[in-house]
């Protein structure tokens, strides 16, 4: 059996924020990542206001040296059938960035790594028990102890659930994820778009070599997940949307898979900590991919939740995730409570009422 001072299940954005940290604090830490860190992944939007968290990492004048495009602003067909555009030019913090998300999860994976922490990938942990100090299992037999365990599994929040945390559904949404390619001259507007439609509302974003990601975003009880997940139903729901379908079209971008469906609701742990333990990311709480903050709370929450435990003490973590969650919700039923064009609509009336 190894042993560690902080043990981190999972290895997304979050998890590498909450190691390098650790490492840096002088704390050994081992990271546990199921997955082998090969396909694509969604997620993809980094706003402004995640510079500082970059810089804290040491990693912001890595983005632009490893291919990743700056997002210059935002453009939303919102309550309103023309366009309204924000303008990063006017942010503090400059412009954002459209990320290749592997490519930028390597970065902060290497950056944990040569600070000192260990990373394993296909360790997938099947049983955890604290007796004194956590005992971590993995599928492979392997086993590894540690006096804290960080939750960095996103939604699934398995570790947190194990400890006796809930899960608090705020709101049930779904996205049919796609990545699109073409083979003639790619868009070179770096700003997203988002477009409101009767069933729900699409966004896409130009990324790195030729590709664009597109997403489509429902509650499943208006359009059921196994409809949306084929071509054929995201080209038919892609017609409703005309802004969206002549940016696809002008350039000449195709699905290169079918849409894969993801969980795009929002939900909260009742619970963010406990005896030897504490989540993070997603984990935590899963953001609506509308706020665009997604990485940035992977970020802030690694970084906050490794000050908890060289600290030694979860109170003030527990009181940023509130805090956190309290502004993200009331800025999220901002937003949907602007769009009133289709008020028999049974996606739009759930957000509004």
């Amino acid at each position: 059996m190894t042993q560690c001072d902080v043990a981190i299940v999972g290895g997304g954005p979050a998890a590498s924020a909450a190691g390098l940290m650790l490492a840096r604090a002088g704390l050994s830490c081992t990271i546990l990542e199921r997955g082998d860190d090969r396909g694509d992944k969604p997620g993809e939007s980094l706003a402004p206001n995640a510079r500082p968290l970059l810089q804290r990492l040491g990693v912001w004048d890595d983005l632009e040296r490893d291919g990743h495009l700056p997002c210059h602003g935002n453009r939303s067909c919102w309550g309103s059938d023309t366009i309204a555009e924000e303008a990063f030019i006017f942010s503090p913090y400059g412009h954002g960035w459209h990320l290749e998300r592997r490519r930028f999860e390597r970065l902060l994976s290497s950056r944990a790594i040569e600070a000192g922490v260990q990373r394993r990938t296909n360790a997938r942990v099947v049983d955890a028990e604290r007796n004194g100090v956590w005992h971590l299992r993995c599928a492979d037999g392997s086993t590894l102890s540690a006096p804290y365990v960080v939750d960095a599994t996103g939604r699934a929040g398995w570790l947190a659930h194990r400890a006796g945390a809930r899960r608090i559904v705020d709101d049930v949404l779904v996205a049919a994820v796609a990545f699109l390619e073409t083979s003639g001259d790619p868009e070179r507007d770096s700003w997203t778009l988002v477009e409101a439609i009767e069933e729900g509302w699409w966004y896409t974003a130009v990324l790195p070599g030729r590709r664009l990601a597109a997403m489509f975003v429902t509650d499943p009880a208006v359009v059921p997940a196994r409809y949306a997940a084929t071509s054929e139903a995201w080209h038919a729901l892609l017609e409703h949307a005309p802004h969206t379908r002549e940016r696809i079209a002008a350039h000449g971008y195709a699905l290169v898979e079918p849409p894969k469906i993801v969980d795009a609701g929002s939900a909260r742990l009742d619970t963010v900590a406990g005896e030897g333990w504490l989540a993070i990311g997603d984990a935590a709480m899963a953001l609506d991919p509308l706020s665009s903050h997604g990485i940035a709370s992977a970020l802030a929450t690694g970084i906050e939740a490794a000050e908890a435990i060289v600290s030694g003490s979860d109170a003030r973590y527990r009181t940023i995730i509130d805090t956190m969650w309290n502004a993200y919700a009331s800025m999220r039923r901002e937003m949907y409570a602007a769009e009133q064009r289709w008020p028999h609509s049974p996606f739009w009336r759930r957000r509004i009422a």
